[in-house]
């Protein structure tokens, strides 16, 4: 992972609009870019949090998907429901997980259907160019599901060299792996195709039984640029994931917890983006991108009528630059329409089978200026929703470099969270949603500084951030009129604060270290009133990892610790709601490659290597020891 300071030549190149659009067409290979800004930035002139999971960085670490990597990240706390494949949730900076934006190749993943949160487990590692990540209020320039940050997940569009791929792998819990990837240039046309197929048995989730947990998981994935003039490119991108997993049911009579059971769930997504892109001039350009978002999610039980939930998002946006040596302008236009469908089983407690929908007009601009050392940048956005009052999000930066390597930042800005169609009108074994909602509120500010010393070969960067919430939205309010649990906006603010650091030393070409540190103070008001932390939020995360680089070998070993936190348990007695502790763990791992020849070579990959026993989510079991073998074939 990078961090990133004024000696390294790195181009931020990140619009705003569904898809990466840059304005030189084909970039060059070894250019980094970040989800800062709507025009093309230097990354030391960010005023804000960043960092980057490089191509090399997924490659030395071998893990096949993209939770594990991210539990690197400073700032970051990954949650998973149990075992590989179990759905895992990310939270940002003490954010709820639906506080954070997922892009795929620029087109918005976040699932309306699934409370405008992005399950990690689907995605595949197998094809990602790059991850970037932005923390703070991005809302300014992203809308409502950035209040905490995005984070930007790149398949295509770096790397535009002819190759072809073909990976297999095999291993514990009687795990399949193939993936392939071939690019070709073809005229003026780049063409990128992608497939990625894992299934496993899994392991028992639950703390009784021995009833295995498994799951199957296909990505198919396409992507291309056309540059059909010297100024003017199309581009886009299309991934489809097929996915079955099966999971646990909760035992709501006796003991709360999830109990060996025959269900499952199947999901279908789809993530498709189309961007034009035109220069006027050397200062001037503009852009118009059509993406959509797609989600079908079956949830099979025991049940006579299976639950199934529907989201499609379609967002329109067109986008004006002005850019020169001083000072650049950016100005976007976008309209989003969401169509939320849920059926299922009616009962006593009500009829879930519902079809809504919602759109949003918005109106954004940005504006960046570079006198002398500093760069300073503000950003204003307007939504208009049909379904609730109109909402003003904003953000100011400001960087100021001092000596080459060097570079102070601080951001401050304001985001809006709409409530989600569950929130307002899920219907589920015990929930029931509340149309009266209001929209979360945060302001939120970061001071930091980022410094490259010895030659390049150490990078630091340390950030203190703190953010205020308003009307957070607690999904679990008991009702006892219903005898059920619904959501309701708190009248309490929820305090977040902390620190992250994040430091990398390249001892020389061959040998790195990596370390990650956060400390998240995040808290709420308690059932009796009181003040308490924050569920899934540990206090203390950190990470170490080692790459080792040989002629025709290399070795990646990593250890991950995550703090003691906080969670809800729902027992089947009064009060039906408690807070209760998971323990801290430290999950320790290792990958590693033998080049056999020019186009063959071995993989090996071993997780949780000292079979830690640990839970993510209360009551349920996250796998013990496994390890992967591989075989990888480039040509």
């Amino acid at each position: 992972m990078r961090i990133f300071s004024g000696r390294r030549s790195v181009f931020a190149s990140f619009f705003l609009v569904s898809f990466v659009l840059a304005c030189n067409i084909g970039l060059a290979e070894e250019i980094e870019s970040v989800t800062v800004s709507a025009i093309p930035l230097n990354v030391n002139e960010a005023g804000s949090s960043v960092s980057i999971i490089t191509k090399e960085d997924i490659s030395a670490r071998g893990f096949p998907s993209i939770q594990s990597l991210l539990r690197e990240v400073a700032g970051f706390a990954v949650s998973q429901q149990g075992s590989q494949g179990a759905v895992t949730q990310l939270r940002a900076r003490g954010a709820e997980a639906n506080q954070v934006l997922v892009l795929i190749d620029g087109v918005e993943a976040n699932d309306i259907a699934q409370g405008s949160e992005f399950d990690f487990s689907q995605l595949s590692t197998s094809d990602i160019e790059r991850i970037e990540i932005v923390r703070g209020p991005q809302s300014a320039l992203w809308g409502s599901d950035a209040l905490a940050g995005v984070v930007h997940v790149v398949t295509s569009g770096l790397d535009q060299k002819e190759r072809a791929q073909l990976m297999f792998e095999t291993g514990s819990f009687s795990t399949k792996r193939v993936s392939g990837i071939s690019q070709k240039n073809i005229g003026d046309h780049w063409l990128r195709i992608s497939g990625d197929y894992r299934d496993s048995e899994g392991t028992n989730i639950s703390r009784v039984g021995d009833e295995r947990d498994g799951f199957r998981n296909l990505n198919l994935g396409i992507s291309g640029t056309w540059s059909f003039s010297d100024v003017a490119k199309l581009d886009y991108s299309i991934r489809h994931i097929d996915r079955e997993t099966d999971f646990d049911r909760f035992d709501f009579f006796v003991t709360g917890l999830p109990a060996d059971a025959e269900n499952r769930t199947d999901s279908k997504y789809l993530y498709a983006g189309l961007s034009l892109e035109q220069e006027f001039s050397e200062t001037l350009n503009h852009s118009i991108t059509f993406n959509r978002t797609d989600s079908d999610n079956e949830t099979i039980d025991a049940d006579p009528v299976n639950d199934v939930t529907k989201g499609t998002k379609d967002v329109f946006k067109y986008q004006l630059n002005y850019i020169s040596a001083l000072q650049s302008f950016s100005a976007l236009l976008e309209h989003e329409s969401q169509d939320y469908t849920q059926s299922g089983q009616a009962s006593f407690f009500g009829d879930p089978n519902k079809r809504l929908k919602s759109k949003t007009k918005s109106i954004a601009a940005e504006y960046r200026v570079s006198p002398g050392a500093f760069n300073i940048s503000a950003s204003w956005r307007v939504d208009n929703n049909t379904e609730f009052e109109n909402a003003n999000s904003w953000r100011i930066t400001a960087n100021r470099q001092f000596s080459a390597g060097s570079e102070v930042f601080v951001s401050a800005g304001e985001s809006v969270k709409n409530p989600t169609f569950v929130e307002r009108f899920g219907f589920f074994d015990t929930f029931i949603g509340n149309p009266a909602l209001e929209p979360e509120n945060s302001f939120q500010w970061e001071i930091g500084f980022r410094s490259t010393i010895f030659d390049d070969r150490l990078d630091i960067a340390a950030t203190y951030f703190k953010s205020d919430l308003k009307n957070e939205i607690n999904g679990f309010v008991f009702d006892a009129g219903l005898g059920q649990f619904t959501a309701g906006n708190r009248d309490e603010r929820s305090d977040r604060s902390g620190l992250e650091i994040e430091v990398d030393y390249y001892l020389n070409e061959n040998f790195d270290i990596s370390l990650s540190y956060t400390y998240v103070d995040s808290d709420e008001e308690g059932f009796a009133g009181n003040r308490l932390k924050e569920v899934r939020r540990p206090r203390h995360v950190g990470s170490i990892g080692a790459i080792w680089r040989l002629e025709n070998a290399g070795l990646s070993v990593n250890a991950s610790y995550t703090g003691e936190q906080g969670d809800d348990f729902f027992p089947p007695y009064p009060p039906f709601q408690e807070r209760v502790e998971l323990s801290s763990f430290t999950l320790v791992t290792a990958s590693a490659y033998y080049q056999l020849n020019d186009s063959l070579s071995l993989t090996l990959r071993l997780e949780n290597i000292f079979d830690e026993e640990y839970e993510q989510v209360f009551g349920f079991r996250s796998a013990g020891a496994s390890g992967d073998l591989g075989l990888r074939l480039s040509f």
